[in-house]
């Protein structure tokens, strides 16, 4: 089965397919980049202000659907001994451009993640064990992400994981995507049950904590590198679809898994997002 890695300027791939394959190419691959920031909220949770890390770096168009999707968001309010107050937080947009035909594009803000670098750090891995790049992908030169989610015991042990969404950067029929996508979240969630984590500090009684796991997977001909996006710039991508954790609690809500920035451990969403994201 034919197969296309996708560059970093996946949307102009017009000139290595015939007619009747770009048209396919077209259909699957989107255009993707994540967007930092820091986002305010009232008391009400309406947005009260936010800023964009680096925006002379960003594509105007991108800047200008920012500037006319988040200030209608609402959130659920944030509680301080039973008071709702004003809260601030670090913000991270995952933005698409999806093919319309004709060479256009429509973008929009796919998914977003709100946390701070102090939730983070309480997540703090004793024992990693480095994923394994699935070897059938390496020889078949196949590259992708895989987001996972993680139960974690009071011990700091991983009592569940799951994948809940694998982005392709490669271009293949739905099987054999299928295909691929299931080797690198085996191979993700065979390496995260074998991580330790710090354990629970003694006034959290909460039985479990939930954090999200992003893990790259990229080859090049030294073997393996981390994907890494380049800020302000499209990457091309085959978005996979997301699925949630049969032990997945929602009343600890995750906001867009596929919006954290590189690799890491994440914390639950600091802000619960009200307003629906368009995730067509």
């Amino acid at each position: 089965m034919k197969r296309l890695l996708l560059g970093m300027l996946g949307l102009l791939l017009a000139g290595s397919v015939s007619a009747g394959g770009l048209l396919a190419v077209r259909a699957r691959v989107e255009g993707s980049m994540v967007v930092t920031g820091t986002i305010g909220v009232t008391p009400q949770g309406t947005v009260l202000g936010y800023t964009l890390d680096q925006s002379e770096k960003l594509p105007p168009v991108v800047v200008e659907v920012i500037g006319k999707t988040v200030p209608g968001w609402t959130f659920q309010p944030v509680l301080q001994d039973g008071k709702p107050v004003a809260a601030k937080a670090k913000m991270n947009l995952r933005l698409v451009a999806r093919p319309l035909g004709e060479g256009k594009y429509q973008v929009a803000v796919r998914s977003a993640y709100f946390g701070d670098e102090e939730a983070a750090a309480k997540e703090m891995v004793v024992t990693r064990t480095k994923p394994r790049y699935p070897r059938e992908a390496i020889q078949e030169r196949v590259s992708g992400t895989a987001y996972a989610i993680l139960r974690i015991d009071r011990a700091g042990h991983v009592a569940d994981a799951f994948a809940r969404q694998v982005n392709m950067r490669v271009l293949a029929d739905d099987k054999e995507l299928e295909r691929m996508r299931k080797l690198f979240a085996e191979a993700t969630v065979k390496a995260l049950q074998q991580w330790i984590f710090v354990p629970a500090e003694p006034a959290d009684r909460k039985p479990y904590r939930i954090v999200q796991v992003p893990v790259s997977y990229e080859v090049s001909e030294a073997g393996h590198l981390p994907f890494r996006e380049v800020y302000g710039q499209w990457q091309s991508y085959v978005p996979g679809p997301t699925e949630p954790a049969p032990w997945f609690d929602r009343d600890m809500m995750l906001t867009g898994g596929d919006a954290l920035p590189g690799d890491g451990v994440y914390g639950p969403s600091s802000l619960s997002l009200l307003t629906p994201l368009d995730n067509g």
